[in-house]
């Protein structure tokens, strides 16, 4: 029955269109120190839907500029390189992924929790002072990928879950495993390699769940950035942004153990989580604009 399971998750996962070329070549880009604006602003301006919706973020009333931009090199400005880069990764995945006619799941908070995770990733690893911090982007977004897939394409056991995390008020991991021999963490990873995702963002999916000695299986299995998206989904999870498919009254701990190879402190890190309000609204604009 599992293994059929599998095979069924597998084969749903082969019919996936795979993500737009302009996130991989976004992707690529930030990965090279070489680039700059225009050579953003080159790639964007040859996908009309993406250039429409990031000058209707800019020009939107959050930002309530003095003139309207018209121009996406003029946005890339105002915006900056990286935070446009991460629009577009972010458009990409939420274009690729559409929510299906019969789930309930509510995709917008649910994407707002995985942003959330992202810019916090971000930010824990400038804290600590690793290079590249800005490789832990893409990382943060699509650690729970396999909630989404698993919502549109396995929705009966995906309701499960959710259901059974709220009765018994536990986090969503914990339900699928009191339940099933598959979970989301794999269901994530197999798409990861489907789309060709780079080996970071692969590993960080893969092992955002477990402590650095359980894991295993890659040659970055135990790379420090894994922690910074264990340590980012655990905290936005507490804080309350967003829902990742918790039962409604779980609240995750922040161990002592998340800190022990960082050089970071529960303080640091709530006040680092603290700071994310002001991104979050905006956040939360590029959710209403890319759902519509």
């Amino acid at each position: 029955m599992i293994l059929k399971k599998i095979t069924k998750v597998l084969d749903k996962i082969r019919e996936l269109p795979t993500l737009p070329v302009i996130a991989n070549k976004v992707s690529a880009l930030l990965n090279d120190p070489k680039t700059d604006t225009i050579d953003l602003a080159r790639i964007v301006e040859k996908d009309q839907s993406i250039t429409t919706k990031i000058l209707n973020i800019v020009n939107s009333s959050y930002y309530s500029l003095p003139q309207e931009v018209t121009n996406i090199t003029q946005a890339i400005s105002l915006l900056g390189y990286k935070n446009v880069s991460y629009i577009i990764m972010a458009l990409s995945v939420f274009d690729t992924l559409k929510k299906s006619a019969k789930s309930s799941f509510d995709r917008k908070e649910f994407w707002l929790h995985s942003i959330a995770a992202a810019i916090l990733s971000v930010k824990i690893a400038k804290e600590c002072m690793y290079s590249p911090a800005d490789d832990t982007f893409t990382a943060g977004l699509l650690h729970d990928i396999g909630k989404v897939f698993m919502d549109g394409f396995l929705h009966e056991e995906f309701q499960m879950v959710i259901d059974s995390a709220r009765k018994k008020n536990i986090s969503f991991y914990e339900a699928e495993h009191r339940l099933f021999d598959f979970d989301h963490v794999m269901v994530g990873e197999w798409i990861a390699r489907a789309w060709k995702l780079p080996l970071h963002v692969v590993a960080s999916i893969k092992h955002h769940h477990q402590e650095p000695e359980d894991r295993e299986g890659l040659a970055i299995s135990n790379d420090i950035a894994i922690d910074f998206v264990r340590l980012a989904d655990i905290a936005v999870r507490y804080q309350g942004y967003g829902k990742s498919g918790d039962g409604i009254r779980y609240k995750p701990v922040l161990a002592q153990n998340l800190y022990k190879r960082l050089p970071l402190f529960e303080e640091d890190l709530l006040n680092l989580t603290s700071g994310l309000k002001d991104e979050i609204r905006k956040s939360k604009v590029l959710l209403d604009i890319a759902t519509e």
